[in-house]
């Protein structure tokens, strides 16, 4: 069940910043797709202008710029809750475009756990 969370001021940080690694995780996915697709028009289009390979070019760099974004978002996460990051998951979020809802699941029950333990300690 997926729940919807307002993005306040009361809102959790770990809220806001898995928010924001799930935007830039899906932004990087739909940058790479823009840039295949952008890609592909250049190479199979006959009479090719110097336009619509600019236009690739930019969108693989949007794809950088946005991967580099997510991985920050998720170092930023990941030390929040007090996780070290390994150099196999700093590696690998290199792939977000096809390693993202395996990340997505491993980090939401990291920040499930975290929240569980954070409340228990409030508790007492």
């Amino acid at each position: 069940m997926y729940e919807y969370v307002k993005l306040t001021e009361k809102a959790d940080i770990t809220d806001k910043l898995f928010s924001n690694l799930r935007l830039w995780g899906l932004a990087a996915i739909c940058s790479f797709i823009l840039f295949i697709l952008f890609l592909a028009v250049a190479v199979f289009w006959k009479d090719q202008g110097f336009l619509i390979i600019f236009i690739a070019l930019m969108a693989g760099f949007l794809w950088i710029g946005t991967t580099s974004i997510y991985r920050h978002s998720f170092i930023l996460l990941k030390r929040y809750i007090g996780r070290e990051v390994s150099m196999l998951e700093f590696m690998s979020t290199q792939f977000v475009v096809f390693l993202f809802p395996f990340a997505y699941r491993k980090l939401k029950r990291e920040v499930g756990l975290y929240r569980e333990k954070k409340q228990s300690e409030n508790k007492d």
